[in-house]
């Protein structure tokens, strides 16, 4: 490798450390003003086949007890299950794209360690935790039905809403900035993420189960 070469090398690997200086959104005005949001972790979220969920959810269903909190690693052979289509392929393959968008690049090896089932009826929280792994990510299979949504809804996580909301967090009560962002759980909907951030589930009020995927994966980008 000549000495262009490894200083363009350098670049490129000092690169994904960098946000780019593009604006999350500008705000209409005399003068426009843009806004910023260049730095922390990004979350990515999308969708999987419906086809792939009614599949997890014949064999989760055959490993629950209704109304039972529980959890348990899948095997081999029901992530595998479809091929190209199958639930190891597709989260690669969604992986690959969402630290391609970080580092404007696809990264070297994708290896997915686990995945496990979390089942949780009414009044059941996932405490705020973190992963070892480099991503992790949840896939919602069921949701229950929320007993006075509107109400729920009206409320945030710290008020204790109970609506079964994933709530990120980073940091803590900061001037300027923002610590918590929430998501309401719908089947089907991927959610991808760095595995150091702080996440957990909140309780809800109603009927049925949240049922949701997670897993562990490493990555190498060099």
């Amino acid at each position: 490798m000549d000495e262009r070469e490894a200083r363009r090398a350098k670049a490129r690997e000092l690169r994904r450390f960098e946000a780019e200086p593009t604006p999350l959104l500008t705000l209409p005005g005399s003068p426009d003003m843009a806004l910023f949001s260049p730095f922390g972790p990004m979350i990515a979220r999308t969708t999987v086949a419906p086809g792939l969920v009614a599949q997890l959810n014949r064999y989760v269903d055959t490993r629950v007890t209704p109304g039972v909190a529980g959890e348990f690693h899948l095997p081999g052979p029901v992530v595998l299950e479809g091929g190209d289509a199958s639930l190891l392929r597709v989260t690669e393959a969604l992986i690959r794209r969402y630290v391609a968008s970080l580092h404007g690049m696809p990264p070297r090896s994708v290896q997915v360690e686990v995945f496990w089932s979390v089942s949780q009826p009414a009044g059941s929280p996932s405490p705020v935790h973190f992963h070892s792994s480099d991503i992790s990510g949840v896939l919602y299979l069921k949701v229950p039905d929320i007993q006075d949504p509107a109400r729920e809804e009206e409320k945030t996580y710290i008020s204790n809403r109970q609506a079964g909301f994933i709530n990120f967090m980073i940091g803590g009560r900061q001037a300027f900035a923002r610590s918590v962002v929430s998501f309401k759980p719908v089947v089907g909907e991927f959610y991808i993420f760095p595995g150091w951030l702080l996440h957990g589930a909140e309780p809800f009020k109603g009927l049925g189960e949240r049922r949701s995927l997670a897993f562990n994966a490493t990555v190498q980008t060099e």
